[in-house]
């Protein structure tokens, strides 16, 4: 039985990196990041402190009119002394004031590139009737804050949480 388990979970892993062997990687001063070939790297950031935004292929908006991505922020913590958690609580009080309808389905200690992290999974109503579903990971590295997110619709959020997992786990930075 112990021997099935082990070839199965071998099978699994050669799977999983075969997969990734074809992928595409991003890479900047401070961090690397991998995703799939049929993903893209857009230039239309929406933010001064984006430093990627990932999409996911086109027809992901075909059932739903929403199009997966992932995208990293950055914010500078010079002069701040900050813990994970507190950094984290303080990114969660303002997701809260700013968006109050939002629900936390989970908020938890993780670990992003073998160094403590914290993962935040929320949704909220835009007002629009679509529900969007975020998973964040958040992670302090040389006095700066790294956030990784992963944007979905709530209807299709299961539907590529892996292939996000798989792309936030691929994340490096340049130590």
């Amino acid at each position: 039985m112990k021997t099935q388990f082990f070839t199965c979970l071998l099978l699994l892993a050669s799977l999983v990196l075969s997969a990734q062997e074809n992928w595409q990687i991003l890479k900047k001063d401070a961090f690397a990041i991998s995703y799939p070939t049929d993903w893209e790297s857009s230039n239309q950031m929406s933010q001064p402190s984006m430093q990627f935004l990932l999409l996911s292929d086109i027809t992901t908006q075909n059932d739903d009119k929403f199009r997966e991505n992932i995208n990293l922020t950055t914010e500078s913590l010079s002069g701040q002394s900050f813990t994970i958690d507190g950094y984290a609580k303080l990114s969660t009080d303002q997701i809260i004031a700013q968006i109050p309808g939002s629900k936390f389905e989970s908020n938890k200690a993780s670990t992003l590139d073998g160094q403590d992290a914290w993962e935040v999974i929320w949704s909220a109503d835009f007002g629009n009737g679509m529900i969007l579903k975020f998973k964040q990971s958040f992670l302090l590295f040389n006095d700066t804050a790294y956030v990784l997110t992963y944007s979905s619709s709530k209807a299709e959020y299961d539907q590529y949480v892996k292939v996000a997992d798989l792309i936030f786990n691929s994340f490096k930075l340049a130590k």
